[in-house]
């Protein structure tokens, strides 16, 4: 249920940053107003708090958001306050910048790797992810010793693994079916 709802939520929000072309300004705001509820997460749980009154909610909402986003920015956070879905916020924002990212043709890809690759093996992988994908290809990089050498690529639910690890594994399975 909880994953419908940021999916309708975001989804509404999109669509009317789209209209209004100001798809990255609404990305960089709603950035930072849950950037703000996770750095202070007493506030946080202030609003999401059912025995306070939503109009008290709403005015602490405004005047520690005003002048910092606009009304629009605003006036959305408090219609999920009024819908009792202000919970579903980091849902919302982790949707709404799927949508984003789709729409600017961008795919996030994380690469874990034994050793931090060089800038210049980040952007030759990046050339050749972007030329395979045909989109902006933002990359994430994770230092793993685990992996004994090699790359892992994952985007999304699709996943290249070249690592030593794996390959050992893979052997090792196959011996112990010849063993058996």
């Amino acid at each position: 249920m909880a994953e419908l709802v940021s999916k309708v939520y975001s989804e509404a929000l999109f669509e009317v940053a789209k209209e209004d072309q100001k798809v990255d300004a609404v990305k960089d705001e709603l950035t930072y107003m849950v950037s703000s509820l996770k750095m202070y997460p007493e506030f946080f749980e202030v609003l999401k708090m059912p025995v306070i009154n939503k109009s008290d909610k709403k005015n602490v909402l405004t005047e520690t958001f005003e002048n910092k986003v606009s009304d629009e920015m605003i006036n959305f956070f408090k219609t999920l306050i009024d819908k009792n879905r202000i919970g579903d916020i980091f849902d919302i924002y982790h949707d709404f910048n799927a949508k984003v990212d789709e729409f600017n043709a961008v795919l996030n890809i994380s690469v874990e790797s034994v050793i931090p690759l060089t800038e210049h093996q980040l952007d030759a992988l990046s050339e050749k992810l972007k030329a395979k994908t045909g989109k902006n290809v933002v990359l994430t990089t994770t230092v793993k010793p685990e992996l004994i050498g090699g790359i892992v690529i994952k985007s999304g639910e699709q996943i290249i693994d070249g690592s030593v690890k794996y390959k050992l594994e893979g052997m090792l399975e196959g011996l112990t079916q010849i063993i058996v």
